[in-house]
């Protein structure tokens, strides 16, 4: 049994490793619906609500919450949290649009090529998703027609906005709470926002799926905010992770009890694999953080392999993409992502020792 303040800060934790999981589980509930035409034959979905892939995408965002708030706080600078924030978003983003818009969109348009690099929708699929705040564009002019799930080139992108959006009402809170007042008072406030989005979440699910609850992923980046700020409470312990995995078990009995419970029991689930396991399991660390390219880079690679063979299903689009897909994040992280968060490195390097690239 550990406290999470004594082992946040370090280094020997297990998030690349537990991210990579979550972004192959998303390229693996992704494979079902881009091989079929139907979101409703992956097998999960009917049971609890939700699939692999969502759980994946909501565990990214409390693990982002934990980081870039440990990331705020240590650091203690807005022009500090900006640019880590940028140089972690941006440039493989900037990487996975290129690609599409130059090198696949070319090859697999039905149209002749003056007539993509004019078409308007070409350029606001480069302009909207770089910008990102005002959601993203799916499609390229004649790409991908003929597939199962037509026209859509990158759906994985569409959390993005989401997530850039927690990045700035964290900010604007910082400034505004904890700036003026103290890490007590914002800690209050964070909590009062945990406890709103919380009920308001507890409501939807009693109106819709766990998929479709408005408050989802704010409610689970807060969660990871919330945890940090509570790491001196926090214990993390085998004995605690083994009842609350049987409590989740328990309400998957209930789609509308498993949609509260995993809201709840998700964030600790996530503390304790990152912490507890010791040993080898930890070199996986020193190979780098290979997620957030697997994550933007997959669909694509989905469509292309689609379209190159219309016949393949679920496990045979997973089993061909994932090889891929890595090797390009393999190559994303070591050449694009991993030299742009050198630049991403404060004035102040001793403030900036953080748990894991945030």
């Amino acid at each position: 049994m550990i406290r999470l303040a004594t082992v946040a800060h370090g280094r020997d934790n297990n998030f690349h490793l537990v991210r990579l999981l979550a972004a192959s589980a998303v390229l693996l509930s992704h494979s079902f619906p881009l091989a079929t035409g139907s979101v409703a034959t992956e097998p999960l979905r009917a049971r609890l609500g939700c699939t692999p892939g969502s759980i994946a995408v909501a565990l990214f965002f409390t693990i982002s919450g934990l980081l870039v708030t440990m990331s705020l706080v240590r650091r203690n600078s807005v022009a500090d949290f900006v640019r880590a924030r940028f140089f972690r978003i941006w440039p493989a983003l900037t990487a996975a649009i290129v690609l599409a818009i130059f090198v696949i969109g070319p090859i697999f348009t039905a149209l002749p090529l003056p007539a993509y690099f004019s078409a308007h929708d070409t350029w606001r699929y480069l302009a909207k998703n770089l910008v990102l705040l005002h959601g993203i564009a799916y499609t390229l002019p004649g790409v991908f027609d003929g597939n199962p799930p037509p026209h859509a080139v990158n759906g994985s992108l569409w959390t993005l906005p989401s997530e850039v959006w927690c990045y700035l009402y964290l900010l604007a809170a910082w400034i505004a709470v904890r700036k003026l007042t103290s890490e007590k008072v914002f800690r209050i406030f964070v909590t009062a926002l945990w406890l709103a989005l919380l009920c308001w979440h507890c409501w939807a699910m009693g109106h819709s799926t766990l998929e479709q609850s408005p408050p989802r992923l704010n409610l689970m980046f807060t969660s990871g905010v919330a945890i940090y700020l509570y790491r001196n409470s926090a214990v993390l312990s085998w004995r605690w992770l083994g009842a609350v995995i049987v409590a989740l078990a328990v309400s998957t009995i209930n789609q509308q009890a498993f949609g509260v419970v995993y809201v709840l029991a998700l964030p600790y689930i996530m503390l304790c694999l990152s912490y507890l396991p010791r040993g080898r399991i930890l070199s996986f660390n020193k190979l780098g953080d290979y997620s957030y390219g697997v994550y933007v880079y997959a669909f694509p690679i989905q469509q292309t392999l689609m379209c190159l063979v219309p016949t393949l299903g679920p496990a045979a689009l997973f089993a061909a993409a994932m090889p891929t897909t890595l090797a390009l994040a393999v190559l994303s992280w070591h050449f694009i992502e991993k030299p742009a968060l050198r630049l991403a490195r404060p004035a102040r390097p001793s403030l900036a020792m953080g748990a894991s690239t945030a």
